[in-house]
């Protein structure tokens, strides 16, 4: 597809076929790819994770909207990110990022963006955050947990992430700069290794049960939850069975 950043479809066994989409920001998205999106895919509704100030700083996602697509504002934000704010964090730092992501970013985000995403369900949508990497990983995965794919599949979904933005390392070479790192320390904090999704579920299963659980926890409503399971899966009944 044409240029974007992380942009890919979500589609392991058990989930509608071509109804989750994930990238990073929308807004670097190029005419040729969202004509696709759009035109070839269907694409609704563009999920879109980013604060206030990161869309300030990169823009709307305008060639979406010129065709027709719903800006669902959805911010994830307030979690602590000096967790992960060290040269080489380890797979440990990303384990607690994420959940602090889940369940520490401010109060009414997470029951916001999950009565969003419901709303959006029922046609192609599109999850993003400034990489596509962290925010958007863990709702991606949390939606397929309610879908009920398996630990392995969301594990190597998230693992693709690394593979799509290493390339992309001197793009950012202002940010790892910015922060006195070197090229070597901005590729790992790219990475996405698969044993930190497969570490993260657990780690949530072990604080919460399920992950429905701890969205529930976080304030999302179970209706909001049964809609998301029965709209990836054509199924009517709730699916998360991790």
């Amino acid at each position: 597809m044409s240029d974007a950043v992380n942009l890919r479809v979500v589609a392991p066994p058990g989930v509608v076929p071509g109804r989750i989409w994930r990238a990073g920001a929308g807004a670097v998205m190029d005419a040729g790819a969202a004509a696709e999106l759009t035109g070839r895919h269907g694409l609704r509704t563009v999920i879109d994770l980013r604060s206030q100030n990161e869309t300030d700083r990169s823009g709307a996602p305008d060639e979406l909207l010129g065709r027709g697509v719903r800006w669902s504002r959805s911010p994830l934000t307030g979690y602590p990110r000096d967790l992960v704010h060290v040269p080489r964090p380890t797979p440990d730092h990303y384990v607690r990022y994420y959940h602090a992501i889940l369940m520490e970013s401010t109060t009414g985000s997470v029951p916001a963006l999950f009565a969003a995403l419901a709303d959006a369900a029922d046609e192609p949508f599109l999850v993003c955050c400034h990489l596509g990497k962290d925010r958007t990983a863990v709702v991606v995965a949390a939606l397929l947990a309610l879908a009920g794919v398996p630990d392995e599949l969301i594990a190597a979904d998230y693992a693709a992430s690394g593979a799509a933005l290493f390339p992309l390392v001197d793009r950012y070479a202002h940010k790892w700069r910015a922060h006195g790192w070197t090229r070597q320390d901005y590729l790992v904090h790219l990475a996405t290794p698969a044993v930190v999704m497969r570490t993260w579920l657990a780690e949530v299963r072990r604080q919460h049960r399920s992950v429905r659980a701890a969205l529930i926890t976080a304030g999302a409503r179970p209706a909001d939850l049964t809609a998301l399971t029965a709209a990836l899966t054509s199924r009517t009944h709730p699916g998360d069975r991790h």
